[in-house]
């Protein structure tokens, strides 16, 4: 435990998460740490494995809130631009605040580095030297490799340059930043490449609560994506590892999109497992509640207004093609205490984001906590991984890229003269890329697609020149101020 000390803002929390004993959130006796890595047996190892998705959860304001509020710098999210003194406004001109919007950056590095801290823990349980049982004990660890990975690669897209742990005794108080690139080299990617040997093709939960092989390969592919653009910009080689995974997921997986594209959002329906990878799952009523209430409804909603935190971006909701996508994830219209109005006629004058409203279950903008879940990927997501990796591996779009695409059309109600059919590539990785936007609308991912592809002067042109990421030359938050004030690191330039 006295190794964390050097994270200011999760020493606090690491008192009481440094022993696989604690992530079971039960009490029990004060047996070391040590001991209890030697003596672990399975049930309490899945217990602790359970934990690790609480971490990431991170209370009420935590992954489900933060990750939406940074995505307001992409193009297809915005915030409500009347509220005054709003600090979504700093994303809103590409100019992030380390003291405004401190909150944010403060949550999501504790919360990142809580995981990893806690999945370092199990993977260095000792595994049980009968076979079988050495088995069931490995799909468990894989989980852990899984949420050290998959926490890492936020931090490096969000932050840059980040400590390195992979054994929590390494931590010290003055431990360097370590490169983007080594990150990837050495935690990121080896940590996915063991969830996907270790993990089964069927989740321990029995639906995306718990990540299988699969998810594991979905975010290797999403990894090797995001290294072969910006910042590494390593090109084609790590698009064809990227296609070669997605495309092992779509041969093998058997998983298969939901017929109807509402249906992924309805809260009787988010633990069917043939879409759905990995989420956060959500359950006020357990008290790991989603932010999918109040901050989603607009000022002037009756009989509960909302807090209006989010809209649907003007600009980006009207390139939206009309098909059953923009008819779920939009409320254009409302009732307010003068009547109906229209998104043009309403207090803001923005189009609202009713894509997670079933998650209300009836009780519409009355509660700010809300159940539902926070999907991170889905099959939709390998399809459209597969499509533009393969594509930019190759300069050539291939059959199954093309069948790719167009089961995402199909499921959002294309007829077939509206379907991708172009083997041009630039035109192909074009329509690849608005399929992304409108498939993952506000689902927290567009940002990172606006930053690997260098999109962000293009998307959002109206607020680019003069801001901090185009004069900084970088994309990246600033680390924590009480991570500076702790350690004397230099902060991202610009902060």
């Amino acid at each position: 435990m006295k190794h964390f000390t050097y994270i200011a803002t999760v020493a606090a929390s690491l008192m009481l998460s440094t022993s696989c004993v604690d992530l079971d959130q039960e009490p029990q006796s004060f047996i070391t740490d040590e001991e209890y890595l030697t003596n672990v047996d399975q049930a309490n190892l899945e217990k602790a494995a359970t934990a690790l998705y609480n971490d990431l959860w991170s209370d009420n304001y935590g992954f489900n809130c933060r990750l939406q509020r940074l995505n307001t710098c992409a193009d297809d999210v915005t915030h409500r631009l009347l509220k005054a003194n709003n600090p979504l406004e700093r994303y809103h001109i590409l100019s992030p605040s380390i003291t405004d919007n401190t909150a944010d950056f403060d949550t999501t590095w504790k919360l990142f580095y809580k995981a990893i801290c806690d999945a370092n823990i199990l993977i260095q349980c000792t595994v049980p030297e009968d076979a079988e049982a050495a088995k069931a004990f490995k799909a468990v660890l894989g989980e852990a490799y899984f949420v050290r990975g998959l926490s890492y690669f936020y931090l490096v897209r969000l932050y840059g340059d980040v400590p390195l742990y992979l054994v929590n005794s390494e931590a010290t108080v003055n431990m360097p930043r370590t490169s983007v690139a080594e990150i990837y080299e050495k935690a990121i990617v080896p940590s996915l490449k063991s969830a996907v040997e270790m993990l089964p093709t069927q989740s321990r939960s029995g639906y995306s609560s718990t990540p299988t092989k699969w998810a594991a390969e979905a975010c290797l592919a999403d990894v090797y994506m995001t290294m072969a653009g910006w910042p590494l910009k390593k090109g084609q080689e790590y698009y064809s590892l990227a296609a070669s995974a997605a495309k092992d997921i779509i041969d093998n997986s058997g998983l298969f999109l939901t017929p109807s594209y509402a249906d992924l959002w309805k809260e009787t329906k988010k633990e069917e497992n043939n879409e759905f990878m990995f989420a956060i799952h959500h359950s006020a009523k357990q008290k790991t509640a989603s932010n999918y209430g109040k901050s989603y409804y607009p000022s002037d909603f009756a009989p509960n207004a909302g807090w209006a935190d989010y809209y649907g971006d003007k600009d980006f909701f009207l390139n939206y093609p009309n098909d059953q996508r923009k008819a779920w994830n939009y409320m254009t219209s409302w009732k307010t205490s003068k009547g109906t109005v229209s998104w043009e006629n309403s207090a803001d004058q923005l189009p609202c984001i009713s894509k997670y409203y079933d998650y209300d279950e009836g009780a519409a903008g009355k509660s700010a906590q809300a159940n539902g879940l926070t999907c991170i990927y889905r099959y939709a997501d390998v399809l459209l991984m597969y499509a533009e990796a393969s594509t930019r591996a190759t300069g050539n779009v291939n059959a199954q890229a093309l069948q790719a695409i167009q089961e995402v059309q199909q499921r959002a109600g294309y007829s077939d003269d509206q379907l991708t059919t172009t083997t041009n590539s630039e035109a192909f990785l074009t329509a690849v890329f608005n399929e992304r936007g409108w498939e993952f609308f506000a689902e927290m991912k567009r940002w990172f697609d606006l930053v690997r592809l260098e999109k962000v002067s293009e998307k959002r042109a109206d607020k680019w020149s003069g801001s901090l990421f185009q004069t900084e030359g970088h994309y990246y938050f600033p680390i924590p101020y009480t991570q500076i004030q702790q350690t004397g690191w230099a902060n991202n330039s610009g902060y």
